[in-house]
């Protein structure tokens, strides 16, 4: 029987976000003792990986890598988690944080505005998004009838685009394998942060990707009244969090300040307050080390006789709404970059971090569309959910599936 690797492997994970993903289910607010994690004995091991992280980021944007800050930390995460095990991780409060000041930075694209400048192409990409939904419970019900051992409850929550730590989270109460929910969750955020930025440097060109010398940018946020800046994103973390929690909203911790941000900044009562330069290289770095650390092989070693079905799901699933990107791209004139990346099936994080590293990217177009899929994910789990729990398939299925 298979143990829930996962689960104990992704104790950040499933306190955070999307993208991707992607917000824990309620997420706490603060707590007192902030940086507790820090403090610890694998506190200063992590803030060391951190800096070298940075460095290798800056070695790797003179070389010309896309999204050099998140490849980069990803890669040195994946090997630190091969060598090292479980020796090394991202503290929990550092997640929560680093998803709140990411939602801050979201909302901050998600004003007046921009929605008025993407209104004339949005239908389509919202389109889009509840055909993404629709294709990974399509995927997945192939994939439960093709893969002994693979029940398709367990294969829709494993292939549901966005929200995957809202959706590990309602694995107990919908009877689903949380080990393997996990590792299609995961593999999925994986594959998208891995591709993303390789995939954007080819479609958008040299003229998309910045093609000048990185130099270090130690602004932290947009105005230039940087104290009063961060104190706003701060306060607006802070609100959102506490938002997200009182509300119990599933990936309450990048939506919650997202929400905050977008209503306040779209007001125009403020504004300048989106993680800019160092910080939100910081950010993309934690979110890199995070994915990396993802990497665990006892776990993968366990599920080695579905590693070969999910991944063909998860690139079928990717493959078929990049061609609904195509489609949309040709339909409303929107560059295939930007509707790739807008509709990219969760990783909402890399997704932000691939754009970020374009001079051309439409970054309201694409925030809109992640934010609001991810919206539409967390809504639609709950009559997923009732759906699945009044159909006398799944019902008798609960005998069967493994929860830890």
């Amino acid at each position: 029987m298979l143990q829930s690797g996962v689960t104990s492997q992704t104790t950040v994970a499933d306190d955070r976000r999307e993208d991707d993903t992607e917000g824990p289910s309620g997420a706490a607010p603060p707590r007192p003792g902030v940086l507790r994690g820090l403090r610890t004995a694998r506190g200063p091991r992590y803030a060391a990986v951190a800096i070298l992280a940075w460095f290798l980021a800056e070695a790797a944007g003179l070389l010309g890598v896309p999204a050099p800050s998140l490849l980069a930390a990803l890669a040195l995460g994946a090997a630190l988690r091969l060598v090292l095990g479980r020796e090394i991780a991202v503290p929990a409060e550092v997640s929560r944080w680093t998803q709140a000041f990411i939602g801050v930075m979201l909302g901050g694209y998600l004003n007046l505005a921009a929605l008025r400048s993407v209104g004339p192409v949005l239908a389509p990409f919202l389109g889009i998004s509840v055909l993404t939904i629709a294709l990974s419970a399509l995927t997945a019900w192939a994939l439960s009838r093709w893969i002994t051992g693979l029940d398709q409850r367990t294969a829709t929550l494993g292939l549901m685009a966005g929200g995957s730590s809202a959706v590990v989270t309602m694995c107990d109460e919908l009877h689903a394998r949380k080990d393997v929910v996990g590792v299609m969750q995961y593999s999925r955020v994986l594959l998208v942060s891995l591709s993303a930025p390789f995939v954007m440097t080819a479609l958008a060109g040299p003229a998309g990707t910045a093609d000048r010398p990185r130099l270090t940018d130690f602004q932290i946020v947009g105005r230039g009244d940087q104290v009063a800046g961060l104190s706003t994103a701060i306060v607006f973390a802070i609100a959102g969090m506490w938002l997200g929690r009182r509300l119990r909203i599933p990936g309450g911790g990048l939506i919650g300040p997202m929400l905050v941000a977008a209503v306040v900044g779209g007001a125009g009562l403020t504004r300048g307050f989106a993680p800019q330069g160092a910080f939100k290289e910081m950010l993309l770095i934690v979110v890199g080390l995070e994915v990396g650390l993802m990497v665990d092989r006892k776990v993968m070693g366990r599920l080695a006789n579905l590693l070969p079905a999910i991944t063909g799901g998860i690139v079928v699933l990717c493959g078929a709404v990049a061609l609904l990107a195509v489609a949309a791209a040709r339909l409303t004139g929107v560059s295939l970059a930007d509707a790739y990346l807008a509709t990219t099936p969760g990783g909402i994080n890399a997704v932000v971090a691939s754009a970020a590293g374009s001079g051309d990217a439409d970054m309201a177009l694409i925030a809109s569309v992640q934010s609001l899929r991810l919206i539409i994910v967390v809504l639609a789990l709950p009559l997923i959910v009732t759906a699945m729990n009044r159909l006398p398939g799944f019902r008798r299925a609960r005998a069967a599936a493994t929860t830890r």
